[in-house]
């Protein structure tokens, strides 16, 4: 089997899984909950983009994986990691601009995100040795595009004050 059908498998089969816990777990709870509390664990998720550096470390993957592929995917996902931590913190201090910082963490996220994607189709990546960068991307990254999915639902529903129990 062509490693991209192997990929396309896994991927799915991920997000599928992150998809219905969403549904079924997490949304019913985080509906109760007001907007930064609903938030904080959604970010978290993101908080731990650092595994993504991982591609930028000699011998993680293949050397033969496009330095650009590398490095945009790379300082991507550090760069939203960091701002996922910036994020986090705001909420927990009640900064004034930390909706402001959500957003911008989500924002960066998803084009960081999309783009890798895009761009891993785009080199082939999926016929170099991945090393652990395959398990990132078919079981962690599906997690990040339905919890990008999920503040984004939480940054856009009106009312966000607790419902009584």
């Amino acid at each position: 089997m062509e490693p991209v059908v192997i990929f396309g498998i896994q991927f799915t089969l991920s997000l599928l899984a992150y998809a219905l816990i969403a549904a079924w777990y997490a949304v019913p709870r985080l509906s109760r909950l007001p907007r930064d509390l609903a938030l904080m664990p959604l970010l978290w998720i993101h908080a731990f983009r650092i595994v993504g550096g991982t591609i930028l470390a000699p011998g993680a993957v293949d050397a033969a994986v496009p330095l650009d592929f590398r490095t945009m995917v790379g300082y991507g996902d550090l760069t939203t990691a960091l701002l996922a931590l910036l994020a986090l913190i705001a909420l927990r201090t009640r900064f004034s601009g930390a909706i402001a910082l959500v957003w911008l963490c989500v924002g960066v996220g998803m084009i960081d995100t999309i783009n890798a994607i895009v761009q891993s189709v785009r080199y082939n990546v999926f016929t170099y040795s991945l090393g652990v960068n395959w398990v990132i991307v078919t079981a962690y990254v599906p997690a990040l595009l339905v919890s990008s999915a999920l503040i984004l639902w939480v940054l856009i529903s009106p009312n966000r004050t607790p419902k009584a129990s």
